[in-house]
């Protein structure tokens, strides 16, 4: 599997499991028994990109057949973080295609979520928020660690069936910038076969 079609398969997954009813968490996932009760909720009080920190009830199920207890998930959540799926995708996307250092990227989202610090500059009428976020950089670098890991674990065959560069094509042209200073400026075209 080519890694557009792990991306795919990965979408469908987070698909599927927001579409899950009352209903499909009643079945239990270990032996498929639908003989199983409610049992018990805790909390948890993730951050999220929009909505800042918010407390999010998860439902435990009992299975009488084979005896297990199991969560129900929820496609916002990531397991065991204390930010929800967007944040960690934001953090991914911002420190990849920002070009910004990990210690900004977390900074910059500290005040994104819990409307503090650089907000503060931005919006100086709004008042201090009464929780603190305290996203830091090494987060930051553990969800990245994170996804290199399972990247690197599926190097093999990632780009079978991805179609090559047939045509490159390259010009430069050097231009004068603010006082005697010089620069190029390079073009890269690049057509695929697929």
């Amino acid at each position: 599997m080519n890694i557009i079609e792990r991306g795919r398969a990965h979408l469908q997954s987070l698909i599927a499991l927001a579409k899950r009813t009352v209903w499909d968490w009643k079945q239990c996932p270990g032996c498929g028994s639908p003989w199983t009760s409610c049992w018990d909720t805790y909390g948890r009080n993730p951050w999220f990109l929009e909505q800042g920190r918010r407390e999010v009830r998860i439902q435990r199920h009992m299975c009488y057949q084979c005896g297990h207890t199991y969560s129900e998930q929820s496609a916002l959540l990531v397991r065991g973080s204390w930010y929800a799926r967007d944040v960690h995708r934001c953090a991914i996307d911002h420190w990849q295609h920002m070009g910004t250092s990990l210690r900004r990227t977390a900074e910059t989202l500290r005040s994104w979520l819990g409307r503090q610090e650089r907000r503060l500059l931005w919006r100086p009428l709004v008042a201090e928020p009464s929780e603190r976020c305290y996203l830091s950089a090494s987060t930051v670098h553990r969800w990245l660690d994170g996804v290199g890991k399972n990247a690197k674990e599926s190097v093999a065959g990632q780009l079978s069936g991805i179609g090559h560069t047939q045509v490159v094509g390259t010009d430069g042209l050097w231009a004068k910038l603010k006082g005697k200073a010089q620069g190029v400026v390079l073009l890269v075209v690049d057509r695929s076969a697929a």
